[in-house]
């Protein structure tokens, strides 16, 4: 159960913080072990997004490719990472993304490396960015590490806003078709067959399941608008769960035509992430099962048996080959990596060719698709349109 806490810190200051606790005794614990001074206790109000997690605005979420990014450059500065982290704490204004802050900075003044302090904070920031901070602490380097991830981060942005991009204009195309279809079906065509049904004439038979589908959308319109938006509001919960992401890939990936291209997309951000990991001074089988989150589940089941070749002895370029994760370009530049060593400028080109893929195979289909999806529209309701009409050419012809 979630509780609502007031209380003063070491410094004097009132914080409010969310604790989840199984009693209100083991809450008051837990903040006392923080420091804290309880000024208020109760139980957290469930509201909405709390009982909807689906739903919940993307905007309260802590942005962890802003962290980096700003923190790499206070770090550049030759600010040390206490003091940045107090900068950044400072000069955030929401409650959940300041109470981060105040975690980060509590674990580090015990003593806690900040890898140590990233990891301590559950699932805000990512398996990825915790094992390039833990190897810059080994190596070196903390703040070329933390913007390297940035700009790793920025470039998948930037793929994945491509391919939705791309999806906008259709589908905002099929959904002006639906909203004019549906107010033919439920609004002119009834009465149309009000109009008809006094004429004596027997329709025909299109005419008649079109007239028949506009007394049923008229008569039952709200019943199928209430349901049409709690079925949208389901997909929207269920995509944001990461089950249900996943079948999605799976059944993307089998799809006739698109694929092959999302799996390419998807092992393009999967090979630009772990040049970034491997470049900051992970280990390759390391790397490759940090990124493993990126491809699809049948990918990683392949990836998995790549590794294992791999401990096993087998060379990288092999494995892949093997597995079915290199293509031909791909296994001829794995064999350069083992030749040169240089394995993470290699996997940097792969992704490189891969993206370029992509973003040919989006102008392609972008071109393509807008045409298409006007002729398909244009053809639904000029049907409709055309079998309202019909029985009216043909009374209209009968008294001529």
């Amino acid at each position: 159960m979630k509780y609502l806490l007031h209380g003063f810190d070491a410094s004097g200051e009132l914080q409010t913080l969310r604790i989840d606790c199984d009693t209100p005794r083991a809450a008051e614990a837990l903040a006392r072990s923080r420091g804290l001074r309880i000024v208020s206790l109760r139980p957290a109000r469930r509201t909405l997004p709390a009982l909807l997690p689906g739903l919940r605005p993307r905007v309260l979420r802590f942005d962890v490719d802003l962290f980096a990014r700003e923190l790499a450059a206070l770090l550049d500065a030759g600010v040390g990472v206490i003091e940045a982290l107090r900068t950044l704490g400072g000069n955030e204004r929401r409650d959940a993304s300041a109470a981060v802050y105040r975690d980060l900075l509590r674990y580090l003044e015990e003593g806690h490396s900040l890898s140590a302090a990233l990891e301590h904070a559950g699932s805000v920031f990512p398996p990825v960015l915790i094992a390039c901070v833990k190897a810059s602490e080994q190596t070196g380097g903390l703040a070329d590490s933390l913007a390297r991830y940035s700009r790793n981060s920025a470039m998948l942005r930037e793929l994945r806003s491509r391919v939705v991009s791309a999806a906008i204009y259709p589908s905002v195309l099929l959904l002006v078709g639906a909203c004019v279809v549906l107010f033919l079906l439920g609004f002119v065509v009834p009465r149309f067959a009000t109009l008809l049904e006094h004429s004596g004439r027997e329709l025909p038979f299109l005419s008649r399941v079109l007239m028949a589908w506009g007394v049923v959308v008229h008569a039952h319109g709200t019943a199928l608008a209430v349901g049409t938006f709690v079925c949208i509001v389901a997909v929207v919960v269920a995509l944001r769960r990461p089950a249900t992401r996943d079948w999605v890939v799976d059944r993307l990936v089998t799809l006739p035509g698109i694929g092959p291209h999302f799996h390419v997309f998807c092992q393009s951000q999967f090979f630009r992430t772990t040049a970034m990991l491997v470049d900051g001074g992970i280990p390759a089988v390391r790397a490759f099962e940090l990124a493993r989150g990126l491809v699809g589940r049948a990918d990683r089941a392949a990836l998995a048996e790549a590794m294992q070749r791999i401990r096993n002895g087998t060379r990288m370029s092999e494995a892949f080959q093997q597995t079915g994760l290199a293509s031909a370009i791909t296994y001829r530049l794995l064999t350069v990596a083992e030749k040169t060593g240089a394995l993470g400028p290699v996997l940097d080109r792969i992704a490189g060719f891969q993206e370029a893929q992509v973003s040919r195979t989006i102008d392609f289909v972008s071109r393509l698709i807008e045409p298409v999806m006007m002729i398909v529209i244009g053809v639904v309701i000029g049907g409709i349109v055309v079998l309202m009409y019909m029985p009216i050419f043909e009374i209209a012809s009968s008294i001529g």
